[in-house]
């Protein structure tokens, strides 16, 4: 899975549990939330209730958007309540939607390991809704992966979506389909954010990798701005996304693999098959 693959000591954005990981130091979980309206189906949802409001909000928003650039930190938390290992990756997210397709790019540029010093580790994912990309520059290897026939490209957030759950950039249609849905108090530290708590449905696409996902919303933008997520073996990934640049022009470039040419090269095609899957899927690397 995707999310594997771009992990250190298998890092992944995923879903917290009962309480949310407040910040990126060692403090215990938020009590127990308490939802503003009960956990709703999604045919449920009142149109018209706060939530119902907030999800139309998040809907138009999602469809509206073109472009976005984000500073993005990927914190891991792995066995908090036994190890409680942490690993937190800084860099930088892009994305764009054409008439051609759309394009996402992750540069995850350092690495940080509890309490140690942070240190550059260069690693770019490209995704242009047929090739999955990675470059590791570390290696100098670049490993390519075809996820979709050329002539039927997938929406790179909805596939990501399923691989690795940076959701609400893909409307509200995914998410009903895929969580019980609650409207949570803000707290006084989360001033213009909304917050959703997205339990995994047991029919969820999701149902095999998280117990449920903390969402916080951008008041004025309505897009995802934070998500922090349990995995159901425990481990806590939050992903924060910072100083977003939304519909505004991206040079080409950035969508282009960039690596040196004398880096190695490997290509899987979706012919490659062993059982099924990749011969060489992600997180074998």
């Amino acid at each position: 899975m995707l999310r594997q693959w771009i992990t250190v000591q298998a890092i992944g954005i995923s879903l917290f549990g009962s309480c949310a990981v407040a910040q990126h130091d060692k403090q215990g979980c938020t009590p127990a939330h308490t939802a503003i309206t009960q956990p709703a189906d999604s045919n449920t949802i009142d149109p018209n209730s706060p939530l119902g409001q907030l999800l139309k909000k998040i809907n138009t928003a999602a469809k509206n958007l073109k472009s976005c650039q984000a500073a993005m930190d990927y914190l891991f938390i792995q066995e908090p309540e036994l190890l409680d290992s942490r690993t937190l990756r800084k860099g930088v997210l892009y994305y764009q939607k054409t008439d051609k397709g759309s394009n996402v790019r992750i540069n995850l540029d350092t690495v940080k390991q509890d309490d140690g010093e942070e240190q550059k580790k260069k690693e770019h994912y490209l995704f242009d809704g047929v090739w999955l990309t990675k470059i590791d520059y570390s290696l100098r290897q670049i490993d390519q992966y075809q996820q979709s026939p050329a002539e039927k490209p997938a929406d790179v957030f909805e596939y990501i979506s399923h691989n690795f759950p940076i959701v609400g950039f893909t409307g509200t249609d995914t998410l009903q389909k895929q969580f019980v849905i609650s409207l949570i108090p803000p707290k006084d530290e989360e001033k213009g954010q909304e917050h959703l708590l997205l339990k995994v449905k047991p029919d969820s696409v999701y149902k095999d990798d998280y117990a449920q996902i903390d969402l916080w919303i951008d008041s004025k933008l309505n897009l995802p701005m934070r998500m922090v997520s349990l995995s159901i073996t425990g481990d806590i990934y939050d992903l924060r996304l910072s100083k977003p640049e939304i519909n505004k022009s991206l040079p080409d470039k950035i969508f282009v693999i960039d690596a040196p040419g004398d880096f190695s090269k490997s290509v899987k095609t979706l012919d490659q098959k062993e059982n099924g899957k990749d011969s060489t899927w992600p997180q074998e690397l």
